[in-house]
């Protein structure tokens, strides 16, 4: 149960932070909201190190638990239970993602292929990303951990050069953040703490601020402003896409994100982000080695309490001539 206590207080502890400082920037750096999550994915491996016990004050046993294994057990049951439905979604979101690739259409417009390669020297990327289209998208989206691609909708083919490449800039962006990555690290946390909805939360957070990283991305290699926020709006009927694809025109607020386009110049508090991500890190790593142990009463103790001994009521020598005398003298 130390576990279970020291996760939530970590979660609790994480979404505080990125509360506190996305009030400020809601376009934050996603490096706290990932550190917490790589914290939490660490705690079963930080319950190994040798802990540090501190004895609590002493409980009456009446307020102690009676079976404690009991509940653990039952606590055990219903994560694995939480654990097996998750992680068969997860799978059946990756037989979609197959389905997806199957299904696709390579592009046969070579200007494609010329755009791909223009963005690509932009954003200093080296790998090789693959287009195609999908007949069921609705929203650009990329995804493949090892051998990426970007999906674009049918209705793509009738986009101008600037557009395309505004959208592919976007997609690639997140191939070069390593963002598929950090959405495969983050799925892994929840399904670990699928009972804790902070961690979803964070989760959620952690996808907005990849999306808004990848906006500035586009922006600082000379994309207009307000032509990029032109498209977002235009791109923004974001279907129902596999939880291991990334899209552009989902998973943060379309509004937070034009007003972030358009009003760029915002303070980075990256102090800020270091420090809380420093203090989340060291919270988990002081919960991980400290085990709190409540002293046990003793059952003689607590029945003997605030009564007097024999030897505090009769002298030694008392005391041996009552060990020797006869019960019964007429014998």
């Amino acid at each position: 149960m130390s576990l279970l206590i020291s996760s939530a207080a970590l979660s609790l502890l994480a979404v505080l932070a990125v509360w506190l400082i996305g009030r400020r920037d809601p376009a934050q750096s996603p490096l706290l909201t990932l550190g917490s999550l790589l914290t939490l994915l660490a705690l079963p491996v930080l319950a190994l190190l040798p802990k540090l016990t501190v004895e609590l004050p002493a409980l009456p046993l009446s307020a102690q638990s009676g079976n404690p294994s009991s509940s653990l057990s039952l606590f055990l049951l219903l994560w694995m239970g939480g654990f097996l439905f998750f992680t068969l979604r997860m799978v059946a979101d990756l037989i979609s993602l197959y389905r997806w690739r199957s299904g696709s259409l390579d592009p046969e417009d070579p200007a494609i292929t010329r755009i791909v390669e223009d963005c690509r020297q932009q954003l200093g990327l080296r790998r090789t990303v693959r287009v195609r289209f999908h007949p069921l998208g609705s929203s650009p989206c990329i995804a493949g951990l090892f051998r990426p691609v970007v999906y674009l909708p049918l209705q793509s083919r009738s986009w101008n050069d600037e557009t395309m490449r505004m959208v592919l800039l976007h997609e690639l962006g997140h191939v070069a953040r390593r963002d598929l990555w950090t959405n495969l690290i983050a799925q892994c946390a929840c399904l670990v703490y699928w009972f804790n909805p902070l961690v979803w939360w964070l989760r959620s957070q952690l996808m907005a601020q990849c999306e808004f990283a990848c906006d500035a991305r586009v922006i600082s290699v000379g994309t207009d402003p307000n032509h990029y926020a032109t498209a977002l709006c235009d791109v923004a009927e974001a279907s129902a896409l596999p939880q291991a694809a990334l899209a552009m025109a989902g998973r943060a607020p379309l509004r937070a994100r034009v007003e972030r386009v358009i009003c760029r110049h915002r303070p980075h508090h990256s102090l800020l982000v270091g420090a809380a991500l420093l203090l989340t890190v060291s919270a988990s790593l002081g919960l991980s080695v400290v085990r709190l142990s409540p002293a046990q009463l003793s059952l003689a103790g607590t029945s003997g309490q605030g009564m007097e001994g024999p030897s505090e009521l009769y002298t030694p020598e008392e005391l041996a001539l009552r060990s020797n005398a006869n019960p019964f003298p007429a014998d």
